[in-house]
């Protein structure tokens, strides 16, 4: 990994984009999924709920928004080889935007974050949150066509992309989701009773479960098109990397494993009293979810092992 001119800061731009894509997607599923079934009888709690859910798509979409076209200059300046400066020309862009699939990829996005903004404006209609939802996942999905999916080619090719769509919804959903869960959690510990944190806590849990079990699905495909081999998981940077984020996310399913587990069965029970151990422990997973996508960061920037192995 070359870490001189654009390689470190397109290392962090993708992280970043990555995790404001994810919160914001993973936060309008979550409303249309856990909190507006949950809170569809309290109205002052739903209302609450729903302002905060508005600030947090607008704060992710945003840091979306900038970061996006800056991938796209540092971007630029891999693909052609040139420092930044050199690459930040209209020749270079265009040529980028217009002749290959990231920046096609990149214009395409744009639209959808255009149509998602504009949803975001009309909230108060139901359908425009129903499209918004649509353009939120839209948003995300397209990101399997910015990374290695996108040149693998064939059938395998197509299985790739599809087992990369579905792994970028399912982090979303889960990762995505934990920060309108906390907030939540505050809201309701204020607001409401605690039969609600119950039934939005047992709302998410049903959704991670099957976004963990389609992540490990996913995963596993991903790793024997990417990797192909043990040799290749432990002889190349790409699959040391690997190994690391996939020791991660066994930490961060642990402490779902205990919410799911001990901590949302008693939730019903002691109220209150339970409600700060598992807003603690959906923070913690938060930040190694975060970590996972620093290092997804920096994995889509090198070569797959598949490709340095024998």
């Amino acid at each position: 990994m070359d870490w001189s001119a654009s390689g470190a800061p397109l290392v962090a731009t993708r992280a970043v984009h990555f995790a404001a894509t994810a919160v914001m997607a993973g936060n309008i599923l979550f409303q249309a999924a856990v909190a507006g079934p949950a809170l569809r009888e309290q109205a002052g709690v739903a209302a609450a709920a729903r302002i905060r859910a508005l600030r947090i798509s607008w704060g992710a979409l945003a840091i979306a928004v900038i970061s996006g076209p800056i991938w796209l200059m540092l971007q630029a300046a891999s693909m052609s080889g040139k420092p930044l400066d050199e690459a930040l020309t209209l020749d270079v862009l265009s040529t980028v935007i217009t002749e290959t699939q990231f920046g096609q990829m990149t214009a395409l996005r744009s639209g959808i974050a255009v149509c998602l903004a504009i949803c975001l404006v009309c909230d108060r209609a139901e359908i425009a949150r129903w499209l918004g939802l649509a353009a939120s996942l839209a948003f995300a999905a397209a990101l399997a066509w910015t990374g290695h999916a996108a040149s693998t080619f064939g059938i395998v090719g197509y299985l790739h992309l599809a087992a990369d769509v579905l792994h970028i919804l399912a982090a979303a959903a889960w990762i995505g989701g934990l920060v309108p869960l906390i907030f939540l959690l505050a809201t309701v510990h204020h607001l409401g009773p605690p039969s609600l944190a119950c039934e939005a806590v047992g709302r998410f849990s049903t959704m991670g479960i099957i976004s963990v079990a389609s992540l490990m699905v996913t995963g596993v495909i991903n790793t024997l098109i990417l990797v192909g081999s043990a040799r290749g998981l432990i002889a190349t940077e790409y699959g040391q990397l690997l190994l690391i984020k996939l020791a991660v996310f066994a930490v961060m399913l642990t402490f779902a494993a205990v919410n799911r587990l001990s901590l949302t069965p008693r939730l019903g029970k002691s109220g209150n009293g339970v409600r700060p151990s598992l807003m603690r422990n959906s923070a913690i997973e938060l930040v190694l979810g975060l970590v996972i996508f620093a290092i997804v960061g920096l994995l889509g920037t090198l070569h797959p092992a598949i490709h340095l192995v024998n």
